[in-house]
């Protein structure tokens, strides 16, 4: 290799680096010390914080973390699980196959059999189909999207997850780790399972149009993906502004304001509250960050000074 190429390389590497991140200072507005966001892509492994300067000089600035759930308390991650098991199952013993008619079951077994390569109706499986007709959706989109990312090497996921990275990390300096999120009691879950329970038709109904418009909503998993995998190119390169303007978290941001805008105002008073009390590090999904309802425009309308924190 020569020594031009040597140099070249290493100028990328270092510039790399220096900007591989989205990182966010917070100040003004009568806050004693800056505090800082982070703003994830979860697939990231986090392993990159170690090459990170600015985000290793805020991580150590800063006295609490807060992230969206702490995935690391396992006993609330399965007390979450237990109750959302139960919240997506049929009631009285019922199974999917006496909630749908025979035609209904053909079609979902065939998409089933090219998702999965799984018979639905095979008589060793099928006693275990006790699902709402809701979760199938999701169950195989979720399929569909970990197949698409193992074709991606930009989404390769190696290790641990960052967000979670990053909560290790806080609690292991002794750090408080506060939920901007709160974790769903039992009788919330409950209340949903009673409600989806009085809406089988309606459930079976969309699972039917899900279905029948299978191949354009595979496509849509794909495209998704894609623009997954030049979102982690611009986190890993710093270039939020591309990142925010992409037609893709444009219209994922728009679409679905139960994720973003809805949260994102809930989290606003958690931000300020734990910001006053001492410097804090918040990690979230970097979507999360954009739009006039994203958390950088709210905390702006709120008066304080939100800047990007790039090469030094």
């Amino acid at each position: 290799m020569s020594k031009k190429t040597l140099i070249t390389l290493f100028l990328l590497l270092a510039t790399i680096n220096a900007n591989a991140q989205f990182l966010f200072r917070i100040s003004g507005n009568k806050l004693k010390e800056p505090s800082y966001i982070l703003g994830s892509l979860h697939t990231l492994p986090g392993s990159l914080l170690d090459s990170i300067p600015a985000y290793l000089e805020a991580e150590a600035r800063c006295k609490q973390l807060y992230a969206e759930l702490d995935l690391s308390d396992q006993q609330k991650i399965n007390d979450l699980k237990t109750a959302g098991q139960q919240a997506m199952t049929l009631p009285d013993g019922k199974t999917i196959f006496d909630v749908m008619d025979k035609d209904q079951i053909e079609m979902l077994n065939k998409r089933f059999r090219e998702v999965f390569q799984v018979n639905l109706t095979d008589s060793v499986m099928k006693t275990s189909w006790n699902y709402q007709p809701a979760i199938f959706p999701a169950t195989i989109n979720i399929a569909i999207t970990m197949q698409e990312m193992m074709k991606n090497p930009e989404l390769a996921i190696t290790g641990m997850p960052i967000d979670m990275v990053c909560v290790n990390r806080a609690k292991e300096r002794g750090l408080n780790v506060g939920n901007l999120d709160e974790i769903q009691p039992q009788d919330s879950l409950a209340k949903k399972r009673e409600t989806m329970n009085e809406n089988l038709n309606i459930q079976i109904d969309s699972l039917m149009a899900y279905l029948n418009d299978f191949d354009q909503r595979k496509q849509g998993i794909i495209n998704e993906i894609s623009s997954a995998a030049q979102s982690t190119k611009q986190w890993k390169t710093g270039d939020y502004n591309s990142f925010a303007n992409t037609d893709f978290w444009i219209k994922q941001v728009e679409n679905q304001p139960g994720i973003f805008k809805i949260r994102n105002e809930k989290w606003l008073p958690k931000i300020e509250a734990a910001m006053s009390e001492m410097p804090t590090l918040f990690v979230f999904g970097a979507g999360h960050l954009i739009g006039t309802n994203g958390i950088i425009q709210l905390l702006r309308d709120a008066g304080y000074d939100v800047e990007q924190i790039k090469k030094q």
